[in-house]
């Protein structure tokens, strides 16, 4: 298991032109059998967990540079071309209504023969697991609204969710490589954004392995009730430069926790009713008790092929569109060709294009 990364973006809203949505379909569902046929299954699960690998793919099929639709629209363009193929590979979830049919989604694959019924249920827990993660546990101002689920059957999966922060319109793309086997808190590969956040709160840090150790304690031992005095539900009366307690804290849980002998941190993160600000909380009390800090560093990686929807970097070109379709359909269907083969001639676009770029620069 391994967090890979996690994109900003600007929040932009509408939907994309139905003749660019179409063409996006066929052009990265092509490119992704052609993965899929050189590298294997694993392969594009891989890529599609990188982020700066994933943004890549959304410039290609022309939606955006930089929009907050690139992820919705380029993995629902995914999602309708696998559903026709058999390439051992599905994309489960989306965005509101469609992320609530991730377990209906996970039950076809089982159908399909891509995962087994026990994987089916691992790999479900496991993105309820980095859903809580990604939003309680890194705390940077950006709620879930949005998760997708990249499956294949050779037991490894792409989770690609995203956040919104309204206030600052803006997007965040987190990004992660799962196996079957239980997801740990830890494992971030990076963060690409054009700017850090203050304040940012990450219990899921390897830097926040002590802190997250004395939670544990600090509950299992009762000693969260030292911060409790008559009716207060707040910690506002406690307070320390880089924390924001004013939020309420889930005092009931937090007995219910105390009462049940808790001794795992997930049973904490995972509890329902145990959000953000009682987490928070529990970060500061766990400090003032036993020592250990939380990290509060933002985990920020700074980070055009056919045009995008919006002209930048130019207007997209229909014609050259097509023509890449064209290109990578006829390529798939040469069966015979190695994987040396299709590499040189991966190469040769690649330097072609760079050639066509400097040409009209």
């Amino acid at each position: 298991m391994e967090r890979r990364g996690i994109s900003a973006l600007p929040l932009h809203y509408g939907h994309p032109p139905e003749y660019l949505f179409k063409r996006a379909v066929k052009l990265s569902g092509i490119m992704a059998e052609i993965i899929v046929d050189t590298y294997g299954q694993g392969e594009l699960i891989r890529r599609l967990a990188d982020p700066f690998w994933f943004h890549s793919l959304s410039l290609v099929t022309g939606f955006d540079w930089n929009s907050s639709g690139t992820t919705v629209f380029t993995l629902s363009a995914l999602k309708e071309y696998l559903s026709t193929r058999d390439l051992g590979v599905k994309v489960c979830g989306g965005k509101a209504s469609a992320m609530a049919d991730m377990r209906a989604d996970l039950l076809s694959s089982v159908e399909t023969g891509i995962l087994k019924e026990d994987d089916k249920e691992y790999v479900y827990e496991n993105a309820r697991r980095i859903a809580k993660i990604d939003n309680s546990l890194l705390q940077d101002g950006y709620d879930l609204y949005m998760q997708f689920v990249v499956v294949s059957d050779r037991g490894r999966h792409a989770v690609i969710q995203q956040g919104m922060n309204s206030e600052d319109r803006m997007a965040r793309r987190y990004h992660w490589l799962i196996g079957n086997e239980r997801v740990d808190v830890e494992g971030r590969y990076g963060l690409s954004a054009d700017k850090t956040s203050l304040n940012v709160l990450d219990l899921s840090a390897t830097e926040s392995r002590d802190n997250r150790s004395a939670i544990v304690a600090s509950v299992r031992e009762g000693e969260v009730w030292r911060f409790r005095s008559g009716a207060q539900s707040t910690l506002d009366n406690f307070s320390l430069p880089f924390l924001d307690l004013s939020g309420r804290v889930n005092w009931k849980k937090l007995r219910d926790l105390y009462e049940y002998g808790v001794d795992d941190f997930e049973k904490i993160y995972m509890e329902k009713g145990i959000g953000k600000s009682t987490l928070r909380a529990l970060s500061y009390i766990a400090e003032v008790i036993y020592g250990p800090k939380a990290s509060f560093r933002d985990p920020v990686k700074f980070s055009f092929a056919v045009g995008g929807k919006d002209g930048i970097p130019k207007p997209v070109n229909t014609y050259d569109y097509d023509r890449a379709i064209e290109f990578f359909s006829d390529l798939i269907r040469e069966k015979d060709l190695n994987v040396r083969e299709k590499e040189t001639i991966a190469r040769s676009l690649a330097h072609l294009s760079q050639m066509k770029t400097n040409f009209y620069s």
